[in-house]
């Protein structure tokens, strides 16, 4: 068992992956002792892991406003993050003026996103 995460097993295939994320301040889990490797990871939480990965873990972006998303208030979990990536120009939301904080990141987003915040050709 891997003494850092009760849920992710020595021999997990993404252990090492998981173990990297961590060691680099991406992540720390998703709760004591968890890392929910198999949970969904919504938008807000894509928001945190890109700009940790691409700005390293000491990056606290600006305060949100609460003015970017309509349903993105200033103190909803992750929303400077979400407002950063916005500027950063990695997004421009889900349409309708939101974001949809809450909704899970398809794998189509994803590569959006990936592509966007390391400008990958």
């Amino acid at each position: 068992m891997n003494p850092r995460f009760l849920d992710v097993p020595t021999g997990y295939w993404a252990a090492s992956w998981i173990d990297r994320l961590v060691d680099d301040g991406v992540s720390a889990g998703c709760g004591p002792l968890l890392f929910c490797p198999e949970a969904p990871v919504t938008r807000a939480q894509a928001a945190v892991f890109l700009l940790r990965a691409k700005n390293g873990s000491a990056y606290a972006p600006p305060p949100a406003s609460g003015t970017v998303f309509l349903d993105v208030p200033a103190t909803a979990f992750a929303a400077a993050w979400i407002e950063a990536i916005a500027a950063a120009g990695i997004t421009g939301g889900c349409g309708g003026g939101n974001f949809c904080p809450a909704a899970v990141v398809s794998r189509a987003q994803a590569a959006v996103f990936l592509v966007k915040a390391f400008n990958l050709p």
